[in-house]
């Protein structure tokens, strides 16, 4: 396990890594999208207006509106189109949103934490964090875009470690590679003390997406639920959100070996207010649409 490290000797190490590293500015185009979710007064119109500004995220999101996924058989030509059509105004800005951000970081396509696998877990993440969420009492229930980027933005711990500490973030890729059923917080407890990374591998990939989104500005929950997404027993502000992430993070790594509705965390059940049938029911409908949500985090990928 990862060594546990108090408030001081964390920012100690950021202030640390601050001195010597710089951390990849939020892409002025993922900023421009993130200002449209607190603005009550944006719409279709502001989000396409910016989108379209990038034609490689344009053509990326009308692929996506267009992917046998989404199963619309029109002809989508525009932003407007994707947005009005098939994907909604949430989906597509949290989506866009994921999508700029990740531009940020440049890390090696191969191996378990590489760049195309990184997108892959992302995708089948976002989309099953979003459908258990949506299936939640209503007074509980998240934006159905909101749990989407929870899923979808999750790992970004991992594409910050390979950003700033390239030696170390391929170890750990072998570590992985070698390991397939270890957790990543265990691997990354094996690197303490190699490299100039080991004050950042203490601090653990959790921790590191969430300084990162914090640097961002990004939305307080969002931090939280990068930063908690390891720990069942978070309970706070933003539970729902964590324990969202955590379920489906859980559901996926048992697909080729579904679990039975006992043996899923009754804690997580009782927090989300759904019933282990249905959420074992939503994993089975993602798992049967693997290949089409896979050609959608190929799309990602070659977004980045």
């Amino acid at each position: 396990m990862a060594t546990i490290l108090d408030a001081d000797q964390i920012r100690a190490i950021e202030k640390r890594i601050e001195q010597v590293y710089e951390l990849p500015p939020m892409p002025e185009l993922a900023r421009r999208i993130l200002q449209l979710q607190s603005d009550p007064n944006a719409g279709a119109v502001q989000l396409a207006n910016i989108v379209q500004l990038d034609p490689s995220l344009a053509a990326q999101v009308i692929r996506y509106a267009s992917s046998a996924f989404y199963g619309y058989r029109g002809r989508i030509s525009n932003i407007h189109d994707a947005i009005s059509r098939v994907l909604g105004y949430d989906l597509v800005l949290n989506l866009a949103l994921g999508l700029a951000a990740a531009r940020s970081f440049r890390i090696p396509d191969d191996g378990p934490l590489g760049l195309s696998r990184f997108w892959e877990h992302a995708i089948l993440s976002a989309v099953l964090t979003q459908k258990i969420g949506a299936c939640m009492p209503a007074a509980r229930r998240p934006q159905p875009g909101f749990s989407y980027l929870c899923g979808l933005l999750h790992d970004f711990g991992v594409l910050l470690l390979g950003h700033l500490f390239l030696p170390e973030f391929r170890l750990l890729n072998k570590f992985a590679a070698a390991n397939p059923d270890k957790p990543l917080t265990e691997l990354e407890g094996r690197l303490l003390g190699m490299g100039g990374a080991r004050g950042l591998l203490a601090m653990g990939h959790a921790r590191i997406g969430a300084w990162l989104m914090e640097a961002w500005k990004m939305p307080e929950a969002i931090a939280v639920t990068l930063l908690e997404h390891h720990n069942p027993d978070y309970r706070g502000a933003h539970e729902v959100s964590v324990h969202l992430v955590q379920l489906s993070d859980l559901l996926l790594s048992r697909a080729s070996d579904m679990p039975e509705p006992s043996e899923l965390p009754q804690a997580l059940l009782d927090i989300l207010e759904v019933p282990a049938e249905r959420v074992l029911e939503l994993a089975a409908q993602v798992s049967e649409r693997k290949a089409d949500l896979l050609a959608l985090s190929a799309l990602a990928a070659t977004a980045s």
